[in-house]
């Protein structure tokens, strides 16, 4: 959500995936991240929709284009995980947290997809 002083609220969510038993914990947006602006010590990663709009997360890629539902960032390295899955990492569960957010330069917002 953009904020009046020029910065953008990341909002807490948890995931639960296929491919471990510890969730994710991460900071998500709607609006795509600018992958230049994640600062130090974050990973940014997409996340995939269920099929038919449902609003369901369905799973974590590097990029998605289609069905895109939101962008994350974590403290954790997912690269390797997600490799070693076939390039995605099925979302078993989640559960969003709006009451804990965390602020961001509005430059964290991709310019490709976000104007003013």
């Amino acid at each position: 959500m953009a904020r009046p002083n020029g910065t953008e609220e990341l909002y807490s969510i948890r995931l639960g995936i296929e491919a471990r038993e510890a969730p994710v914990a991460a900071l998500y947006s709607d609006l795509r991240l600018n992958p230049e602006q994640v600062p130090h010590g974050w990973h940014r990663y997409s996340i995939r929709e269920t099929d038919g709009g449902s609003g369901e997360p369905a799973t974590i890629e590097r990029h998605v284009l289609v069905n895109h539902l939101m962008d994350i960032l974590t403290t954790e390295n997912l690269d390797s995980l997600i490799e070693k899955n076939d390039g995605c990492l099925n979302i078993s569960d989640y559960d969003y947290d709006d009451s804990h957010c965390v602020s961001f330069p509005k430059s964290i917002l991709s310019p490709r997809y976000f104007h003013d």
